[in-house]
């Protein structure tokens, strides 16, 4: 994890982020008390995806392992929303070889908070994308920032 030296808030923060492809006004925030309240005082660290004032922005990440038949992908990624800043949107999806396997945008956090986004994918017998790795892709929408704190993806063998 990038370690960001400032005191906590809306000006700690860098452009870009280690393991990860950065778009646009994009990178790591160490939030303070005043972005979300329940953050402990040393600083709450999160990755921040767009900006109030420029485009959307995006984090790209693919992983070691390979798009595997008769398997279930779950994808979650804990999405915030600053108090002090407009959140619009985001999309976050899994795909394999560059070509989306499955997408979610539904979770909407209220100023100060982080909810839990969930994208499943089963991939059946013979998925079109198998051997491809597998990639995260997290995209802001419109003119307002995004925070990230956490991103998993499980996968389990199905029934065949």
């Amino acid at each position: 994890m990038d370690v960001l030296t400032y005191s906590p808030g809306a000006n700690c923060y860098q452009y870009g982020m280690t393991g990860w492809i950065t778009g646009p006004t994009t990178g790591v925030l160490k939030a303070s008390t005043t972005q979300y309240p329940s953050a402990p005082t040393t600083g709450l660290y999160c990755a921040y995806v767009g900006g109030p004032s420029s485009s959307s922005g995006s984090i790209l990440q693919t992983l070691g392992a390979t798009a595997q038949a008769n398997t279930t992908y779950i994808l979650t990624v804990a999405v915030g929303a600053r108090t002090d800043e407009v959140f619009t949107g985001y999309v976050a999806a899994l795909l394999a070889g560059n070509v989306t396997l499955a997408s979610g945008h539904r979770a909407t956090p209220v100023g100060g908070t982080f909810v839990t986004e969930v994208v499943g994918y089963e991939s059946g017998a013979t998925p079109a994308q198998l051997g491809q790795p597998l990639q995260i892709l997290i995209t802001s929408t419109g003119d307002g920032q995004v925070d990230i704190q956490s991103v998993a993806l499980t996968a389990l063998p199905t029934a065949q």
